[in-house]
């Protein structure tokens, strides 16, 4: 049986690398943040995790986002001699909380789900040791995803040439944020009559994107359109039930663009409507096949909307298509074993 250790930060709620591995029955969680681990994922002592890791027990081990304080090159000694000094200060519990990255032979993995297109440079002493590093949001120019973190990388050309940054990035790796399984095989079920032909709920607050749409959508709903709009946060069980009786679920880009909405809106049996993406993505949806995008120019959002609904009964089988798609690509489970097989597909075609 093959055994794989996840290694994050468990004292916060918001790290989407928690929940990857959170199905994978054959992994195992060390908690590297301060404060009690939330998620009660780690099962045993740390000491003997980290003598399993010595003695090579695992597989794999996947790192996700630490609060471990690191070296900011883009800032001056003093600046990275303070920061440093206040966070230890706030948070004693890092003074045990550093992953000895430098002394494991077994491979690494990268895991790095947060909304940024950017590669935090705290992250770097992982991505130098790991085999893969999959970036939620990766850049259709990978390059792009170390701009601006050190003296270096100011330039995407110099990112091309310059190491270490040219033998890190053909170890990039797309990944998606997905969705919880118990929560997939719950809306896989929901057989809910369309009524609403275009639903969208979130904040639209200093989200120029947003804003754009929602008037395009009180265009179209002033043309008779069935439009179910709200800027309240709902209650989750009453957001997935709207979800499923629209034809159209919108889904713009808020702080990142990918966002568990898309894949929320599949599962339920509706069609995702989102705006043209910037990043290289994992298993996409396909236009016109599973989802409906649109540009962010012009009207063009209205436009996709009224081609879409002359045909209601395609966006009924585009919806269960992009429920098949999620449930086949976009859980939690089929997530972790893409970085697992991926991983171990690089490790064969790499050059001994």
């Amino acid at each position: 049986m093959a055994r794989y250790l996840v290694v994050l930060n468990l004292s916060c709620k918001n790290n989407q690398d928690v929940p990857i591995f959170s199905s994978h029955p054959e992994a195992e969680f060390l908690h590297t943040g301060v404060g009690r681990d939330i998620f009660g994922a780690q099962k045993r002592p740390t000491r003997q995790i980290l003598a399993d890791v010595r003695n090579r027990k695992y597989d794999l081990v996947i790192s996700g986002r630490s609060e471990f304080p690191t070296f900011n090159p883009r800032k001056g000694l003093l600046k990275n001699l303070v920061d440093t000094a206040g966070k230890y200060l706030r948070q004693p519990h890092l003074f045990s909380g550093k992953f000895p990255y430098a002394k494991i032979s077994t491979g690494l993995v990268g895991l790095d789900c947060q909304c940024c297109s950017i590669i935090d440079n705290g992250r770097f002493q992982e991505l130098d040791r790991a085999i893969c590093y999959f970036k939620r949001d990766l850049p259709q120019n990978p390059c792009n995803a170390f701009l601006y973190t050190h003296r270096k990388a100011e330039c995407n050309i110099n990112v091309l040439i310059a190491e270490p940054f040219k033998s890190w990035v053909p170890k990039l790796r797309p990944i998606s944020l997905g969705i919880n399984d118990a929560l997939a095989a719950k809306l896989a079920v929901i057989k809910t009559p369309k009524k609403t032909d275009v639903f969208f709920a979130g904040d639209i607050a200093f989200k120029p994107s947003r804003l754009a749409g929602i008037r395009q959508l009180e265009w179209l709903k002033s043309e008779g359109l069935n439009i179910d709009i709200t800027t309240e946060r709902l209650p989750h069980d009453e957001f997935i039930q709207r979800c499923a009786r629209a034809y159209l679920v919108w889904s713009p880009e808020g702080i990142a663009w990918d966002c568990y909405r898309h894949y929320e809106a599949g599962a339920a049996g509706s069609v995702p409507l989102m705006q043209s993406p910037p990043s290289y993505r994992y298993a996409p949806f396909i236009d016109n096949e599973n989802a409906i995008y649109y540009y962010l120019e012009g009207d063009h959002l209205a436009a996709r909307i009224r081609q879409a609904l002359q045909n209601r009964a395609r966006l009924v089988e585009m919806g269960q298509a992009a429920r098949q798609h999620v449930l086949q690509w976009h859980t939690h489970l089929a997530l972790s074993r893409y970085v697992i097989n991926e991983t171990r597909r690089t490790l064969t075609e790499s050059p001994a």
